[in-house]
């Protein structure tokens, strides 16, 4: 990888997602409605995070993560690299701390800060070469015990796209192997406790199958 490559390719994903920003919030805002699995297992990620701690819709979107698990009693706050997502997440729920970042250098966020992370699909965009280091920053702002509930698309295909809802973008979807990730979130330092693949839902999202991996800090490691 060049110098300032990866750099580039988060611009280029930033700029395709402040573009689809609006789309995006009116088309998938709701979409958990539609998904009684997704929200059993966010459903979960609330129990398994100690009481009172703060978890973080990290790659937020629009917000909709995040205002589900504010909705079952948890504290939460959003992420987001797109400052056109944050600016429709802060316009549909006010009352969350949603705020402009990079889950590849939250340097904004101290070591463990967060009890729990969802990061839905938030990997997606990332290319290989930035997987590692998206999981050592989750590994780094979780408190010790801290959970992690990771999901992606299954399988080896990268899917470029540079029209969206109309709009001229320049962004790459990659679509992963469970095996690699539950192989990298291991060398970061994470503990699996759960993974789960499922069928997509039919005439409700894409057609690929959908990863969800559980991942937890040891209990044990240091606050650095």
């Amino acid at each position: 990888m060049e110098p300032g490559e990866l750099h580039q390719s988060r611009t280029d994903v930033r700029t395709t997602y402040d573009r689809v920003a609006a789309e995006y919030a009116n088309h998938l805002a709701d979409e958990l409605d539609h998904k009684p699995f997704d929200r059993k297992l966010l459903d979960w990620l609330v129990e398994r995070v100690s009481p009172g701690g703060l978890i973080c819709d990290l790659g937020c979107g629009p917000g909709h993560i995040a205002r589900y698990i504010s909705a079952r009693g948890a504290k939460v706050c959003g992420i987001d690299l797109s400052p056109g997502m944050i600016e429709q997440a802060r316009r549909l729920d006010p009352a969350i701390e949603f705020t402009v970042g990079d889950m590849l250098d939250l340097n904004e966020v101290g070591d463990g800060s967060w009890a729990g992370i969802a990061a839905f699909y938030a990997i997606v965009n990332l290319p290989a070469e930035g997987l590692a280091v998206a999981f050592a920053e989750m590994f780094r702002v979780l408190k010790p015990a801290g959970e992690v509930l990771l999901s992606f698309h299954i399988g080896n295909e990268t899917q470029h796209r540079e029209e969206w809802w109309g709009h001229q973008v320049m962004i790459d979807f990659y679509f992963l192997e469970t095996a690699k990730i539950k192989e990298l979130l291991t060398t970061s330092g994470f503990t699996l406790s759960e993974v789960i693949e499922r069928d997509p839902y039919p005439e409700v999202e894409f057609p690929s199958r959908r990863a969800y991996i559980f991942a937890r800090k040891p209990e044990s490691a240091p606050i650095i």
